[in-house]
């Protein structure tokens, strides 16, 4: 019999489940913080050592030290300038797969803060530059979360992705 404040079996696989979701949104969330503070010598901390990121107009980076390599060419021009960019994360999907695997969606709303050269944004110019969405996948290494895989689809400026890529996406 049940007493009525007990967990069920059901509820408490579920409450595993969410807290596994909750790791992972974090995990993105820490990933946007790192490069966003440009604090990229923590960006080993959020992704696997095989990872793979396949970033459209940016290439693809294969492993942890192409990563970190990618980033720094990336932001060179920032470094001095935390938030100089900001990567706004919403409507984050997780799908916890089995105990050490899951897969997520994200949408990413990439703003800048100030031009490149660190000078302010004009009023009325956009300070928008991508609206793209992520699909990614997650391994559970040692007890964490890591991202295993990071593919960026870009919507906005420029539609950089095909009809193809976006059945990825289907749920």
């Amino acid at each position: 019999m049940l007493i009525e404040n007990e967990l069920t079996s059901e509820e408490i696989k579920s409450l595993r489940n969410l807290l596994e979701v909750e790791e992972i949104k974090n995990l993105r969330l820490r990933y946007s913080y790192f490069i966003d503070a440009r604090q990229l010598d923590r960006v080993k901390e959020v992704f696997a050592d095989d990872a793979v990121c396949r970033f459209g107009p940016y290439g693809t980076w294969e492993g942890i030290d192409a990563i970190c390599n990618g980033y720094e060419e990336t932001f060179k021009d920032t470094m001095d300038t935390p938030f100089a960019g900001m990567h706004v994360n919403t409507n984050h999907l997780v799908e916890v797969v089995n105990s050490v695997n899951a897969k997520g969606k994200a949408y990413l709303c990439d703003v800048i803060t100030k031009n490149e050269d660190g000078t302010e944004i004009s009023e009325g110019e956009s300070n928008f530059i991508w609206f793209a969405l992520y699909n990614e996948e997650y391994v559970k290494i040692s007890g964490k979360w890591k991202i295993k895989v990071m593919d960026i689809h870009f919507f906005w400026p420029e539609r950089l992705t095909s009809e193809d890529d976006l059945s990825a996406f289907k749920l």
